[in-house]
């Protein structure tokens, strides 16, 4: 998108991507140039604001998930806290186990059996 000056005058051109080429299209001289470089200048500020409103939701995204990363940080850990203290564990850091109860020593009264 530029003007060209050649001997004969000024000449508008516009660039566009054929696949892996690059071909410049003509587009005219004097006013009809003119209209066709404000046309390009509108839809370059139109690309450009629909690029700042996407960066500003992403922005907004990203801290929402700051947020929620944040609460399920959290809620993991108290999670991890509760069970750890009722007495379970994590198998190879998979699923929750209930420990083993240690079994009761012949010493040990058994229940509904009196010591003396």
């Amino acid at each position: 998108m530029a003007w060209a000056h050649r001997t004969s005058g000024r000449y508008y051109y516009r660039s566009v991507r054929q696949g892996s080429r690059v071909t410049k299209t003509y587009l005219g001289t004097g006013l009809l140039g003119e209209l066709a470089e404000f046309l390009d200048a509108e839809e370059r500020a139109e690309r450009q604001a629909q690029a700042a409103e996407w960066q500003q939701t992403r922005k907004d995204l990203e801290a929402l998930d700051a947020q929620f990363s944040a609460w399920w940080n959290t809620g993991s850990a108290i999670i991890d806290a509760t069970l750890t203290a009722a007495g379970y564990y994590r198998h190879h850091r998979g699923d929750w186990r209930k420990r083993a109860e240690p079994e009761s020593s012949a010493s040990a009264p058994q229940q509904g059996e009196q010591g003396e």
